[in-house]
């Protein structure tokens, strides 16, 4: 097999690599790779160079490097607090510091202590909620059915759904949270595609995590 072949077959390799990432950084280096290896291919795959793809490569890694640029620009002098720093890393480590800081910038820092209601079942949600540090109880008709702990999210079904509150979630120890206006941050979900990817996964992890100790806990 031929440098030439090799590097054919590269090209669209990394163009099924891009596909897979999330990071936009990430996504457009590969692309760029992507289409070198195709103007090297291009060009001595044949007698003569294939000018059309060539010259539509050179297109595509200059619109990928400007974007880049732009990327860079926008994350440079983006400085967080420890707690937001902490959070960052531990939740939203696949968005850009940009992505987080919009997220950041929307949301509402609370502190509760014991005992002391987040929401009530049956209520009209409008807003989404994420522990920061502290301990939650999950209270449905009275009977504490789970825990909330640190970096997980309170109201993501009612969030998903559109739906009233399932549960009654109570602090257990003093805790502090973030909130956020649902109607607001879905806005922001819709302008930033892969924050909807990033909340969409973690809520759904927790849910599946959710029902499956539901169902651990019938079975017993």
């Amino acid at each position: 097999m031929t440098i030439t072949v090799i590097l054919g077959n590269l090209s669209y390799m990394l163009v099924a690599c891009s596909f897979m990432v999330r990071d936009m950084l990430w996504l457009r280096g590969l692309s760029i790779m992507a289409s070198c290896c195709g103007i090297f291919y291009s060009s001595t795959v044949a007698k003569t160079p294939l000018w059309t793809p060539i010259v539509w490569s050179c297109v595509f890694i200059g619109l990928n490097v400007y974007h880049i640029s732009r990327l860079i620009l926008e994350n440079r002098g983006i400085t967080f607090t420890d707690k937001e720093q902490e959070l960052y890393q531990t939740c939203f480590s696949t968005l850009s510091p940009l992505e987080f800081k919009k997220l950041n910038d929307i949301a509402e820092w609370k502190q509760i202590s014991e005992n002391e209601k987040i929401i009530e079942q049956g209520q009209k949600m409008t807003s989404l909620y994420l522990i920061y540090s502290g301990i939650t109880n999950v209270v449905v008709d009275g009977k504490k059915v789970a825990e909330l702990r640190d970096g997980q999210f309170i109201g993501e079904m009612s969030f998903m759904t559109e739906g009233d509150a399932t549960a009654t979630v109570v602090s257990e120890h003093p805790t502090e949270y973030l909130t956020w206006n649902q109607e607001g941050l879905k806005g922001l979900m819709a302008r930033n595609p892969s924050l909807l990817f990033s909340l969409q996964k973690s809520m759904g992890t927790q849910l599946s995590n959710a029902i499956k100790e539901g169902n651990n806990q019938s079975a017993a």
